[in-house]
């Protein structure tokens, strides 16, 4: 499966295809469009041309390539081009998202029998959407900063301005246990420090954004099986040569009793029920409780 936020990959080629089919003066008279409405998108034709526009992009993805990662990246970035482009930021992650799976919605219902981007699109949600957003946001920042800059840059032009927002993000990376998220960040930190080493040329540890450091699988599964194997070695060695012995044979002792009077008031008790259960085949039951 391939990497779940992908937030770097032809973006600007994804833009670029949107951005012309949005802005394309010709109409394509697209299925499903005509009836497409939304409060959100009120000027005049805008709708029908939202909706033209993603319903093309996802028939070019299609056309364009069997690759799965080109589809995912393509389905990744549709829901940034809604938040970011048509909608500008003024409704919610969560708005959004409604959207996005309603434009899924038409594209399936007339255009794709065979749901071809359904285990892309379906996958999103509120969290995987936001963290989309944010990295993408960053990376976007990041190339404008690299775009303005001549190398070899001077210092007081190597400090790229995401830093900030990268170490607020590698707390969430390792708060929230999500690991894609975390190999997303270590993407980000491999080119932005590859650009700035070699690329601008700028020395100095300050201008490098520091290493992930994923959540630890592992540490969270050693301690208790330390703790198994410790204590099923030397719980032998304390019931052999230790008062502890005596004392939990006493204690096997009287729980052994307690669990053959239970066992015998158990036995009993299903052999009533047996009895019961006999007598019981008319379609109203009547369930007996003992008042002892």
């Amino acid at each position: 499966m391939p990497p779940e936020y992908n937030a770097a990959t032809l973006n600007d080629r994804y833009r670029e295809k949107l951005n012309s089919l949005k802005n394309d003066r010709k109409t394509h008279n697209i299925n499903g469009c005509r009836e497409f409405t939304n409060q959100h998108l009120n000027n005049e034709g805008y709708e029908y041309k939202v909706c033209e526009a993603v319903i093309l992009f996802l028939r070019h993805l299609k056309e364009e390539s069997d690759y799965t990662t080109f589809h995912d990246n393509g389905c990744k970035y549709l829901y940034y081009w809604l938040y970011m482009h048509v909608l500008n930021k003024k409704q919610s992650i969560k708005y959004t998202l409604k959207l996005y799976k309603e434009l899924h919605r038409i594209y399936n219902e007339y255009h794709d029998s065979f749901n071809t981007f359904d285990k892309y699109i379906n996958e999103m949600n509120e969290d995987t959407s936001y963290k989309l957003v944010k990295l993408t946001d960053m990376y976007n920042d990041f190339e404008k900063f690299h775009e303005r800059i001549t190398p070899p840059a001077p210092k007081e032009n190597c400090t790229s301005g995401v830093k900030d927002l990268y170490t607020k993000y590698l707390d969430e990376c390792k708060n929230g246990y999500d690991y894609d998220f975390c190999d997303e960040l270590k993407n980000f930190r491999k080119k932005h420090n590859f650009i700035i080493q070699k690329v601008l040329l700028c020395k100095g540890e300050q201008y490098l954004l520091p290493p992930v450091e994923k959540p630890d699988k592992v540490g969270t599964t050693v301690i208790p099986f330390s703790l198994i194997t410790v204590t099923s070695l030397i719980l032998p060695i304390m019931y052999k040569f230790t008062a502890f012995g005596p004392w939990i044979r006493r204690i096997i002792g009287k729980n052994k009793n307690i669990l053959e009077y239970l066992n015998e008031e158990t036995n009993h008790s299903l052999n009533n029920y047996e009895i019961l259960d006999d007598s019981s085949d008319i379609p109203n039951y009547n369930i007996a409780y003992n008042s002892s």
